[in-house]
């Protein structure tokens, strides 16, 4: 995640000094998450299927060659259609290598240590997606510049894959097909309608990811105008997935103590959409605080902690079929990719309260939806 997203904090705000505005921005990241979600979806199918290091290898040589075509060609191109296609094909990489290794954790976890397993994932996840990679990221580029950051970042994320691949020694036997390996891989989406609970939960992970996707594109040019310069925004958004981690592993442990659906109600839906809303209103009360703001969004990082027992609930969900449980939860990862830059796109003009105030809406109409988010036999 450090290698393969390292741009993920600060692209946006760099390619409008390029010369691209805030609609395209939105428009190449949307069009990012709609890919991540695609590739997410077929992730937990495909690991039944093919087996996870088949996949995550396919995914690892997608994401190789966009990059390249992304690095050598599109941005010095200028082209618009050019850099949104090939930044969308690199968005095939990280879902298929890090949601494969997740569908297989979850397959093979006991119940009782599902909680605090998949916990640890997100840890990890966001150390090199939200933590470090922004650190280094803010570090190196005042030596490297931009462009060679990215690229060094791709030499990291191949060391990440073959630490997968080789030190992963446990054996993972593939079932029987007895269907079509279509079927086997619609099943991640018509378990939706065939279960709408499923369904339901794929909202809510939806929701869950706005933020973590939506801010990186609207809160840098926002700060902008409040005085906050670029590597603060980054320093903060840093620090803010510190928050988050710890509060990841905290929120697993209660998940499996008090229960999943109502520590992703109280911490996940209601804090979360409370902690959005204190976001906005921080830098347009105090300006520029980096103290202030830095508390504000470490809330939030918690709050969003607060849907990590979505994961392991899922699955549980639908015990027979979660392969293609995971699927559809992936999807919901991925689609937050895609729903938190479109949303910014769409309300951008309105004005960032617009976004805000959205954003804030749907993490409470999501606390609504978790009630019905129940295993079989529960009434």
């Amino acid at each position: 995640m450090l290698g393969g997203c390292i741009e993920n904090s600060w692209l946006s705000a760099w390619l409008n000094t390029q010369g691209v505005d805030q609609a395209h921005i939105g428009q190449i990241f949307a069009g990012y998450g709609i890919v991540v979600a695609i590739t997410s979806w077929l992730s937990g199918v495909c690991v039944d299927v093919f087996g996870p290091k088949k996949v995550m290898v396919t995914g690892f040589i997608v994401y190789l060659l966009a990059s390249v075509a992304f690095l050598n060609f599109a941005l010095p191109s200028h082209d618009f259609g050019a850099i949104l296609v090939t930044y969308m094909l690199r968005g095939v990489g990280y879902p298929l290598v890090c949601y494969s290794f997740l569908v297989r954790l979850t397959i093979q976890l006991d119940n009782h240590q599902q909680g605090i397993g998949t916990s640890l994932f997100w840890v990890v996840y966001n150390l090199g997606f939200t933590i470090i990679g922004p650190v280094v990221a803010a570090s190196l580029i005042p030596e490297l510049g931009h462009i060679n950051v990215m690229w060094a970042g791709m030499g990291v994320a191949l060391l990440g894959v073959l630490f997968m691949l080789v030190l992963e020694r446990n054996e993972f036997i593939l079932k029987p097909r007895t269907t079509p390996v279509f079927n086997e891989l619609s099943a991640g989406i018509s378990i939706m309608y065939e279960r709408p609970r499923i369904g339901l939960a794929v909202i809510v992970k939806t929701i869950n990811g706005l933020g973590t996707y939506g801010f990186v594109v609207v809160l840098p040019l926002f700060l902008l105008d409040k005085h906050f310069t670029l590597e603060e925004w980054a320093s903060i958004w840093g620090i803010t997935f510190i928050s988050n981690q710890v509060f990841n592993i905290i929120f697993g442990w209660m998940g499996d103590k008090i229960g999943f659906r109502r520590t992703i109600q109280i911490f996940g839906s209601i804090l979360t959409g409370v902690a959005t809303l204190i976001v906005y209103w921080v830098p347009m009360i105090w300006g520029h605080n980096y103290v202030a703001f830095m508390l504000a969004m470490c809330l939030w990082g918690a709050g969003l902690a607060g849907f990590v027992p979505m994961t392991p609930l899922v699955p549980m969900m639908a015990p027979d079929k979660k392969g293609a449980a995971n699927s559809a939860v992936n999807f919901g990862s991925g689609l937050g990719n895609f729903v938190g830059p479109a949303l910014v796109s769409v309300l951008a003009g309105f004005g960032t309260g617009v976004v805000m105030y959205t954003m804030a809406g749907l993490y409470l109409f999501s606390g609504i939806l978790v009630q019905f988010l129940k295993v079989p036999g529960e009434k």
